[in-house]
């Protein structure tokens, strides 16, 4: 079982799991990226009123930058952010139905006006870290986002980290999203590990619930993204700075 040095704290574990967005890479660049253009289908589509009215409901301002921690924009996956969108459609005149595929091609559309890696850029010494774990013989490493699977695999890829990970997962890979256990369970069905054997690490709370849920052996939380530390304290065995302050224990 590979040690693994986080802070000032070691962990053993065969598994580790990353989240994405404010984990590994910016969040503010992924997610504002990926905002801007489905604020901008949106406008296309239907016009800027309800484009402006999907920001709000998402929990986004693209003029100043700020993200809602909490919202839909920042922790759900993209099948309940159109759900979003369908209400807010529903709510101004569509019919149901026309609503949910009016958002469906705004998200798509949107999805389509981007190229990898979709505005993201990896957080300082993520790169490196990587590196060092994937080093460890008896340590598998997978993500898991609340990000579309073909997303998260090409920003990885166009980023020249997906040689460090063993699994990719999205939302869209699994039944239930975070903060359900889903994705660590499949995370360590493909692996051949047990959910005790894994360590779960991420920037919100739903990362560290879904480690949780799934009874992963820790939940390391990270201050490099949306969440406060007062609030992931309240859920995280152990609290780091980034991922950066992850590595390999010297003797194994």
């Amino acid at each position: 079982m590979a040690k693994i040095v986080a802070g000032d704290k070691t962990v053993e574990c065969r598994l580790l799991i990353f989240d994405k967005d404010g984990t590994i890479i910016d969040y503010k660049s992924s997610l504002l990226s990926l905002a801007r253009a489905r604020f901008t289908s949106l406008n296309r589509l239907v016009g800027e009123q309800v484009a402006n009215a999907w920001a709000k409901a998402v929990g986004v301002d693209l003029c100043s930058g700020w993200i809602d921690p909490e919202g839909p924009l920042g922790i759900a996956p993209a099948s309940e952010e159109m759900l979003v969108t369908a209400v807010i459609l529903y709510q101004r005149g569509w019919g149901w139905n026309e609503a949910k595929q009016l958002a469906e091609t705004a998200f798509n559309e949107a999805d389509k006006s981007m190229k990898p890696p979709f505005g993201s850029v990896p957080l300082a010494g993520v790169p490196e870290t990587l590196r060092r774990l994937k080093t460890l013989p008896d340590l598998k490493i997978a993500l898991a986002s609340t990000d579309r699977h073909w997303r998260s695999s090409q920003t990885l890829k166009a980023l020249n980290l997906d040689v460090y990970f063993d699994v990719v997962l999205g939302a869209d890979d699994v039944q239930r999203g975070k903060p359900a256990p889903d994705m660590v369970l499949e995370a360590c069905r493909k692996t051949g590990c047990h959910p005790s054997d894994s360590v779960v690490v991420g920037d919100s709370r739903v990362d560290m619930l879904m480690g949780k849920n799934a009874k992963a052996k820790a939940c390391i939380g990270v201050l490099s993204g949306i969440t406060p530390r007062d609030k992931l304290e309240a859920l995280a065995d152990i609290i780091i700075t980034s991922v950066a302050s992850l590595s390999p224990a010297e003797k194994q």
